[in-house]
């Protein structure tokens, strides 16, 4: 390969590198909110929205606390940036981020975006999480493989401080309904684990057998408030991703006003608010409306 090549395909590859980084937009000027951190591991965030700019966590400087592994930068904005603006479009993990900081709107957001649904991928994005503020690790990616639980089980063993909130999915589970049958458990679950929260939505769960449900989850998500006043149709959480962030502002809503409740002791309180089901009491629902002190928070 020629001396004049090579320098030029390095300068490719540095072009390319910045017109990626450029195409995102900027991070709307601010500082640290405090309050307990919360990390968002998935596919991004558009962290332009009025409800989730200003719940940023920040550094000394006012940077954004998060990082985006597919481009290598500080700017974790879901891909296909220009159309979903065009188009109006909600964008990766924008709305889970949204109703996790209305759920818990003291709490504070570290968004950190995935590069790939691998166990790589996954364990890079969590390795960098532990190194944040934040001590509850939401996950909306869906841990559907052996290889994804493994690494969030590892994760769980390291870093026993730490509350890491999954969904696992209801994979399978059509089936299961109209065989009648129980689930067989799943190898390598995550169920059980002391610091490992699995949860769906009262969406995903709607219509199935409580066998079902709690093959999958150990918790369901249902809208805020609607334990007491009900909910319109529609209400978040509409998908797993939303189920898993709302848990995770549940989770840090147990620590308001108090030093953080850390790992298995964060998991134990956010079960303990929940309630069974009228309909099925074997399955608990977890309505993330926060309180703490009597105050709605």
């Amino acid at each position: 390969m020629s001396r004049v090549l090579v320098p030029l395909i390095a300068l490719s590859i540095l072009i390319g590198t910045v017109a990626a980084q450029a195409a995102d937009p900027a991070v709307p000027p601010g500082q640290d909110p405090g309050g307990h951190a919360i990390a968002l591991i998935g596919s991004g965030v558009d962290y332009r929205s009025g409800k989730i700019a200003p719940r940023l966590a920040r550094d000394g400087e006012g940077e954004i606390v998060g990082w985006d592994f597919v481009d290598s930068d500080r700017h974790p904005f879901p891909a296909s940036a220009a159309e979903g603006a065009a188009n109006g479009v909600t964008l990766g993990d924008t709305s889970a981020a949204e109703v996790m900081l209305a759920a818990y709107s003291k709490g504070r957001l570290v968004p950190v975006r995935l590069a790939g649904n691998d166990g790589n991928a996954l364990a890079r994005a969590i390795g960098f999480a532990i190194g944040t503020p934040a001590r509850v690790i939401a996950i909306t990616l869906p841990i559907e493989t052996a290889e994804l639980r493994e690494v969030v089980r590892q994760a769980s063993e390291r870093f026993r401080d730490h509350l890491f909130v999954v969904q696992t999915g209801l994979a399978g589970s059509a089936q299961e309904q109209a065989a009648g049958a129980v689930p067989a458990p799943v190898p390598g679950s995550l169920m059980n684990l002391g610091n490992v929260l699995v949860v769906t939505s009262g969406a995903e769960a709607d219509g199935k057998r409580a066998e079902v449900v709690l093959a999958a989850a150990e918790v369901v998500v249902i809208p805020r408030g609607s334990s007491m006043f009900g909910a319109p149709a529609g209400s978040s959480p509409r998908n797993g991703a939303e189920a898993v962030a709302m848990a995770a502002a549940a989770a840090g809503c147990q620590s308001h006003g108090r030093e953080a409740l850390l790992g298995s002791a964060a998991k134990a309180a956010t079960i303990d608010v929940a309630r069974p089901l009228e309909q099925t009491p074997a399955v608990k629902a977890l309505d993330p409306m926060c309180w703490y002190g009597g105050k709605k928070q």
